[in-house]
């Protein structure tokens, strides 16, 4: 026999013997060490303490239940907006029969702009008091050259120098109109302007899912759900957007008699979309959040008895929120009375 082969047969017989042998060797390993964990008498979450109340108790605490509904709620988005001045839309002359529409959009200034803006409104409103004095004069000499003519004192050269002479006032004081329109409304009456409007920029796709013309919410970029937000309406405006950032910006007017806004101030700007969706509905004060942010209902299980059950808040719209997970529609859940029970459950309860 060749010793490569007497080798390989050798080599052979050594691994079956491994094998043979080293199958009890390591069950005898693995009953050695046991499982590195072991759960018993396991409990679902869903088996949370219940809560039994005697009627004395439950009118004590207060304790009102409302059933959970399934309804079609309107969904929203969140966008950040900036306070401005309103843009006034005005005809640059009555005596115009076409009109002209002029919009004046006005961002945020520093305080050395709006004194530059200031003034420059000043002076655009003295050009347009001369300009309207200086048409008052050449209608007032039109009028006479006319009742000279009549008279058959005056030449028709006279009257028709007048009339050009009243065309271009008329021009002059249309132009000095439409330069104090651009510079917008009075910066020294910003404190007392009933409404603001602000200005929204939204991301280009996003366009074909908002509702254009809905009315929206104006309030904190950080408001917790259920802060209180005021309406607001969507205004026409000139088109603006921001090609960098692939934005365009909607405008809505909001009021403002208690002064709380103030110009260029960040708000957060909530605006429905057009598709609605259905979602199991409670009222907001039936939620209750625990130390760690979790979120839980007290369903009424039977006839004072009353269980915590997990639930995830989807969105918050007026005084309900959309929940899912942990309930069902039909099923009672507290309303009033909820920190109360938290509190019994957890030993700190009337």
């Amino acid at each position: 026999m060749k010793p490569t082969k007497r080798f390989h047969i050798l080599a052979c017989a050594s691994l079956c013997a491994l094998a043979i042998t080293g199958g009890p060797l390591v069950a005898a390993e693995s009953a050695k060490f046991p499982a590195p964990a072991s759960v018993s008498n396991p409990r679902k979450e869903a088996d949370l303490t219940t809560i039994t109340l005697t009627p004395e108790a439950e009118k004590r605490l207060g304790i009102q239940t409302a059933p959970v509904e399934r309804r079609t709620l309107e969904q929203t988005r969140l966008f950040g907006g900036e306070i401005i001045l309103p843009a006034r839309q005005s005809r640059t002359d009555n005596t115009n029969s076409a009109g002209q529409s002029v919009f004046a959009i006005l961002s945020s200034l520093s305080p050395a702009e709006l004194v530059r803006l200031a003034q420059s409104q000043i002076d655009a409103d003295g050009q347009v008091e001369q300009a309207k004095v200086q048409l008052d004069a050449v209608r007032i000499s039109l009028a006479r050259a006319e009742q000279l003519l009549r008279d058959k004192a005056g030449t028709a050269r006279t009257v028709d120098d007048g009339r050009a002479q009243v065309g271009l006032a008329e021009a002059g004081l249309r132009t000095a109109q439409a330069r104090r329109d651009l510079l917008g409304p009075p910066v020294l009456d910003v404190a007392n302007q009933p409404s603001l409007w602000v200005r929204v920029p939204v991301y280009v796709g996003d366009t074909s899912k908002l509702h254009p013309t809905a009315d929206v919410r104006i309030g904190g970029l950080t408001d917790a759900a259920g802060t209180a937000s005021r309406p607001a309406k969507p205004v026409s405006a000139p088109p603006s957007a921001n090609a960098s950032a692939a934005t365009v910006d909607w405008f809505y007017e909001v009021s403002n008699n208690e002064g709380a806004l103030r110009l260029g101030q960040r708000v957060g700007v909530t605006i429905p979309l057009r598709l609605d969706e259905e979602s199991l509905v409670v009222p907001w004060t039936a939620v209750v959040h625990d130390i760690q942010g979790g979120a839980w209902v007290y369903e009424k299980s039977g006839a004072h008895d009353y269980a915590r059950r997990r639930v995830q808040v989807k969105r918050v719209v007026g005084d309900v929120v959309a929940l899912t997970g942990g309930v069902s529609a039909g099923a009672n859940v507290v309303t009033t009375g909820v920190a109360e029970l938290f509190g019994t459950e957890f030993g700190a309860g009337k």
